[in-house]
């Protein structure tokens, strides 16, 4: 009887394998339905319209139009043609020609995408190109693949025998056996508990993906793929659950089997490894519900609604059967099935844990002897250091919801990336929907203000989003990082403290740099966000006015960042005026020839010096100037220049497209090359 329970077992998972690997169609047809998934329908668009960028990178500031017009492709009836056409071509390489690269090829994505942007003017839509290729495996990854999908080829092709054998087994058991209806209620209780190994395996097997993928946007979108391959696993085991009661119910109905197992809970072993056997389930499921409890909630619901449904047609086979043979099936069978369960949960738990020990912790602390990334700097005074800078550095140009960005990522990856200096705008406002509506008391003043910066179009996209926002639901008043309209891309100011503040724990040699351009911002919403955040903990709260400490003493004392805003900084005593601790040069330059190293805001009071270093276009800096002016031929003879002629360091290296061009590699020289301190008369 044991060996048809473990071929009817094995062949009711190959059987299922079978459906939803094997099958071409069906493997083809779960792929383009995985689409209609938010996560992997945001990530299809973000890559495509990320294709149609690479190709013109003018095209960046116009990157939400572009991505809501790939989303718009990535749902037509013709895309998902196209991605089961090439989900079956991917099915077929694999399985029987081998690892070759498979591209799925949008012969007509240019046009799509094309069409689905009637806001872009004509001379960027006309670029955006015909043939937009999106890989979907290459060579190593199918090599990787391939014999593991070979090995479950094999081994499903035998799922319809296992179980023919395993109901031929079982018949004779029940026939030789002189209590045939035991290999019932055995057979009944071994298809309910598949049925629930069926949600394990869907529910588990996403929430492994969430929790050992790194980046967010792909572990929710190879979840949210998992989820659609195993979509149909919730009937397979609402049938396997209602077949297995009607088998046990044949005995009696199902209540005096979670009675005990109730009891069973609440007994402990008197073996003492039964004794840490239920310890460490309990833990283990008490740390799943604490670290996923969203998943944990679903999993128990649909769980418990499988029970409900098992008992309800327990309770009518009770009916029919009128049998009361109940307590040596629970006992034989109903616990080791719980023992089973209980372990599993313990091992997936076990192995999330070495994982998560195995990886490089984010939160663990990097040890350097180096600070901001060189030996030398520890000993060397702040006004003496050269900081890689961002200018508008929150409008980044990776969020598909950010018009008109300056850079082409966010400030995270910007610190991971080198950047350690931030020049930032902060504006109140409030959540509505995915957009932030702007506070702004006159609406008249707000588009004068705002229009030489963001010109005609631009202003008059923030209006057209503006209306749609104003008379929705609306969260709480907080602090954004905006440019001048919240409605072309926001992200809230706590949020971004909180990354500084993770970096400098995780970086602890490191010095950061912020000036703030606060628009009618009070600075006590300033400091209460950095207190909230544990940013407020690494201020440097020394004098601005020289000498500064160097970097080295900065870090000792954990004062690694100087914060100045450019309006208010009211009475918070770390909060500096910004043009009384900075120099700078002038930032509105409409050409190359025009950059200038002469003083511009504040004069020549401050003791540190910005040098600004973009090309200024409406409604957004252009990828192809950076490219030009961020160039090491272009930037380093202009920053010598300007330490030539103000006799400073440039401490604040601001530009735009920070990965354009040569920035870290002007930075890197500037500080380690002794060549500087010659460079400016004492």
């Amino acid at each position: 009887m044991t060996s048809g329970l473990v071929a009817l077992l094995l062949g009711v998972f190959l059987t299922y394998v079978a459906h939803v690997v094997i099958d071409q169609r069906s493997f083809a047809e779960r792929a383009a339905r995985s689409v209609r998934d938010p996560a992997v329908n945001y990530l299809l668009a973000d890559r495509l319209s990320q294709i149609a960028i690479d190709a013109n990178r003018d095209l960046t500031a116009y990157r939400p139009l572009v991505f809501a017009a790939a989303r718009q492709v990535v749902r037509t009836d013709a895309f998902a043609w196209l991605l089961r056409a090439g989900a079956q071509s991917l099915h077929f390489v694999a399985l029987s020609r081998g690892g070759k690269d498979l591209l799925l090829t949008l012969a007509d994505g240019g046009i799509l995408l094309e069409s689905a942007l009637p806001n872009l003017p004509p001379r960027y839509a006309a670029r955006i190109p015909d043939d937009l290729v999106v890989p979907l495996a290459s060579a190593e990854t199918l090599a990787r693949a391939l014999p593991g999908l070979r090995a479950a080829a094999v081994c499903a092709s035998a799922a319809g025998w296992l179980v023919v054998g395993g109901v031929v087994l079982l018949l004779m058991a029940s026939m030789l056996s002189p209590a045939p209806w035991r290999v019932g209620r055995e057979t009944g209780w071994l298809l309910i508990f598949t049925g629930i190994l069926f949600l394990l395996v869907r529910y588990a097997g996403a929430a492994l993906i969430r929790a050992t993928v790194d980046e967010d946007r792909i572990a929710e979108a190879a979840a949210g793929v998992w989820l659609a391959f195993f979509a149909d696993a919730v009937v397979w085991c609402l049938i396997l659950v209602g077949v297995g009661g009607i088998l046990v119910s044949s005995s009696a109905a199902l209540g005096a089997r979670v009675r005990a197992l109730w009891q069973w809970l609440k007994t402990e072993p008197a073996h003492p490894s039964g004794r840490l056997a239920r310890a460490v389930a309990f833990v283990v499921v008490g740390g799943a519900a604490i670290r996923w409890p969203g998943t944990l909630a679903e999993v128990v619901v649909v769980v418990a609604g499988s029970a409900v449904l098992a008992l309800g047609v327990s309770a009518l086979g009770h009916l029919v059967f009128r049998s009361e043979r109940v307590e040596r099936t629970a006992r034989a069978l109903f616990r080791p099935a719980v023992i089973v369960i209980c372990f599993a949960a313990s091992l997936f738990g076990i192995g999330l844990w070495f994982h998560a020990r195995a990886r490089p912790a984010s939160t663990q602390a990097v040890v350097v002897d180096a600070c901001n990334g060189h030996g030398a700097l520890c000993s060397r005074p702040l006004d003496r250091v050269v900081f890689a800078a961002t200018h508008n550095s929150m409008a980044s140009g990776d969020q598909p919801t950010w018009f008109f960005p300056a850079q082409e990522s966010d400030i995270r990856t910007q610190l991971r990336d080198g950047i350690r200096g931030f020049q930032i705008d902060v504006h109140y406002g409030y959540q509505v929907g995915n957009r932030v509506l702007t506070v702004i008391d006159d609406d008249g003043k707000a588009r004068q203000t705002y229009e030489a910066v963001l010109g005609k179009e631009g202003i008059e996209a923030a209006f057209r989003i503006r209306s749609r926002l104003l008379g929705q639901p609306r969260g709480a008043r907080r602090l954004y990082l905006c440019h001048g309209f919240c409605e072309l891309g926001a992200i809230e100011l706590g949020v971004v403290f909180r990354w500084m503040r993770d970096f400098l724990r995780t970086h602890p040699n490191e010095v950061l740099l912020i000036v703030v351009q606060d628009e009618d911002v009070n600075p006590d919403d300033i400091a209460r966000v950095a207190e909230e955040t544990g940013l407020a903990e690494l201020v440097y709260r020394g004098p601005v006015t020289g000498p500064w400490p160097t970097l080295g003493e900065m870090i000792a004392q954990k004062q690694q960042v100087v914060i100045v805003a450019e309006n208010n900084p009211g009475d918070v005593p770390w909060y500096h005026p910004a043009f009384e601790v900075f120099q700078e040069t002038p930032f509105d330059v409409r050409e190359a020839a025009d950059f200038s190293c002469e003083p511009w805001r504040g004069g020549t009071r401050g003791t540190l010096f910005q040098l600004n270093h973009w090309i200024t276009r409406v409604p957004a800096p252009r990828p192809s100037d950076a490219a030009r002016v961020n160039a090491y031929d272009f930037l380093m003879p202009r920053v010598q220049a300007c330490m030539r002629r103000r006799h400073m360091v440039p401490n604040l290296l601001a530009v735009d497209h920070y990965r354009t061009g040569d920035l870290f590699e002007v930075v890197d020289e500037l500080n380690r090359a002794d060549e500087q301190r010659r460079a400016v008369p004492q």
